[in-house]
């Protein structure tokens, strides 16, 4: 087995991913003319791929670090809800208190499901567009660690084979009976408005909560679709994750065919996606994608490893929490300014403001949690 050193390339290649992202969601809020360079920033909303995939590479760095399932998510509540906490209080501030921009939702239900990162679970909505990929990250935290505690993670090449062989058969059918009859509808909401519609007691009508239907038929379809949706296809980025860990697997265990046609069969069910908002760019870009992080960890994209890029890949889980908010604050500003220097100007602003984020609230209050967690074990009485 090969030792596993923090990769400072994929930290890179993050960071740049979120600058992606960054710039994206920028110039999609200018018209541009059809020949302008801008409008090619439409395919940098593909760098969320980026995300997914790493995240199914270092996934099993940090399984393998743990001693208990109560490591794991500690370690990833340390990681992730802090700065989502700080990015759930400005959004709701900035849209729905000081009305700077259009809210996504007024329910008080909604917004009290985001404070708990459980909307797209219990039939609420995200107050900021950038919350759907918390939601597959928890999915698939949640996958691994069910994989954990079976102890089946010496298994994991197995369990990808038949995931991304259910997935195919998945593509197979959707694509067989046409979208017409078979469409996967990647949005929570179609299912909690339509099939798993909670009934709420009219005293606490005022929160808006969504109507409920008693069907039990559609009580067990909701629970049947919502599995399907979201751990086992989930929302039509599972092929992501698993082609990271099989990237990891490389790393670690050596190439093998076997693992090489896992990747190559995530990439063909992308191909075939049957989803109504698939594009030919996406599985293209899934594969230059996944050549630049198997190069990466191939130690042959040493150049990436510099100081700019090792820094963007640090905050980068701040950046993207936090940079629609900043396009908000600086929107009315901005607007005497030519667009593609706004555009710039924001993100580089973006990067300041999400850096003091990463060192003032993420990485202390990462440290904080863990020592806490660290002296409760300390501390709990052997049996």
């Amino acid at each position: 087995m090969k030792n596993m050193n923090r990769m400072l390339e994929v930290d890179a290649i993050r960071g740049i991913a979120a600058l992606g992202i960054v710039l994206f969601h920028y110039a999609s809020s200018y018209k541009w003319a059809d020949s302008h360079f801008y409008n090619n920033f439409t395919y940098l909303e593909q760098c969320v791929q980026i995300f997914f995939i790493i995240s199914g590479f270092v996934i099993l760095i940090s399984i393998k670090r743990i001693n208990r399932s109560l490591d794991f998510i500690v370690g990833r509540f340390s990681r992730l809800y802090p700065v989502y906490l700080i990015s759930v209080i400005t959004t709701v501030l900035i849209t729905n208190i000081l009305r700077m921009a259009e809210p996504r939702t007024e329910k008080i239900y909604d917004i009290l499901c985001n404070f708990f990162l459980l909307q797209d679970f219990i039939g609420g909505k995200s107050v900021n567009i950038v919350y759907w990929t918390l939601t597959l990250e928890i999915c698939f935290y949640i996958i691994m660690l069910i994989i954990y505690k079976l102890k089946a993670v010496k298994y994991i090449d197995f369990i990808c084979g038949c995931w991304i062989v259910i997935i195919l058969i998945d593509v197979a059918k959707g694509n067989l009976a046409g979208n017409a009859n078979h469409i996967l509808n990647y949005s929570l909401e179609h299912y909690q408005i339509n099939s798993f519609n909670f009934i709420y007691p009219s005293l606490i009508s005022t929160f808006n909560f969504p109507p409920l239907s008693l069907s039990a038929i559609n009580i067990i379809g909701f629970f049947k679709d919502f599995i399907k949706i979201n751990f086992i296809l989930m929302q039509g980025r599972a092929v992501f994750f698993i082609a990271g860990i099989m990237l990891y697997q490389i790393k670690i265990m050596g190439f093998s065919g076997y693992r090489f046609l896992i990747i190559g069969l995530c990439i063909v069910a992308k191909a075939f996606d049957y989803a109504g908002d698939a594009h030919l760019y996406v599985f293209i870009l899934f594969t230059i994608f996944m050549i630049i992080i198997y190069l990466a960890i191939a130690d042959k994209l040493k150049i990436l490893a510099i100081k700019p890029f090792i820094f963007l890949g640090s905050i980068s889980y701040s950046l993207y929490l936090i940079h629609i908010q900043v396009g908000w604050l600086l929107k009315s500003s901005f607007d005497v300014l030519p667009s593609e220097i706004a555009v710039i100007l924001k993100a580089a602003i973006a990067v300041v403001i999400a850096s003091i984020l990463t060192f003032t609230v993420e990485m202390p209050a990462m440290k904080l949690i863990k020592i806490y967690y660290k002296k409760t074990l300390e501390d709990k009485p052997a049996n």
